[in-house]
């Protein structure tokens, strides 16, 4: 358990080429790894195990009632939205008002083509992981992947009008568990029309995009609960 190729294969499955080497120094936060196994167990990354998940809460005003001028109907949204990150590079989010434990359900299975799930790539730069995403058009979702290689979940075919969701994360910690949140730091939507992109940028309060936590989730377990000792 302590051999270093060992840990170099695994820190070369969470970071890809972006890895670097132990004798470099971290270009964000000037950090010097003396091992592998120190690498994968103190810079930061995303937890296979589970997923992210993070709870909207608002109050919605309804319209004055005609027969009462003074009654105004107020409804409470509840929403959760989930990301669940793979080891391959892959990622999956989905916004649904289904409870955690039926809606980490619908992202267990990483071929799936529910039309209200988001799917595509993920990066890490030190403690930011930036995701580009695309939500499957109707012909897609009806058809199956088009030209799709064994294990995708992205299709090989671009859409001349596709609409592109681009997120970047900051990780944090928690008390019991390293990596565990993810702060929303930048998100914007690229809508390419007749190979023309226009894009919007949200207004991240935290009110509407609360920091997401991370859970884990036994069906789709991939690593370790802990570093081996």
């Amino acid at each position: 358990a302590r051999d270093e190729e060992l840990w170099r294969l695994a820190c070369v499955k969470v970071w890809g080429l972006s890895i670097g080497t132990l004798d470099a120094q971290d270009a964000e936060n000037s950090t010097v790894y003396y091992s592998w196994r120190d690498m994968f167990i103190r810079r930061e990354r995303v937890n296979f195990s589970g997923c992210y998940i993070s709870k909207t809460t608002y109050l919605r005003m309804g319209e004055n009632s005609f027969q009462d001028q003074f009654y105004r109907p107020v409804q409470l949204v509840e929403y959760y939205r989930y990301i669940r990150f793979m080891p391959d590079g892959k990622v999956l989010m989905m916004t649904s008002a289904d409870e955690p434990s039926q809606g980490v359900t619908k992202i267990r299975n990483v071929h799936n083509i529910r039309p209200d799930v988001l799917r595509g790539r993920y990066r890490l730069f030190g403690d930011t992981v930036t995701l580009v995403l695309q939500k499957s058009s109707q012909s897609r979702a009806t058809t199956g992947h088009v030209r799709q290689r064994r294990g995708s979940v992205m299709p090989l075919d671009e859409d001349s009008n596709a609409t592109q969701f681009l997120i970047e994360l900051r990780i944090g910690h928690s008390p019991k568990r390293r990596c565990a949140q993810l702060v929303w730091s930048h998100y914007t939507l690229v809508q390419k029309r007749n190979k023309v992109d226009t894009s919007s940028e949200f207004d991240l309060t935290d009110a509407k995009y609360p920091s997401l936590w991370f859970s884990p989730v036994k069906s789709y377990h991939l690593d370790a609960d802990a570093p081996l000792v």
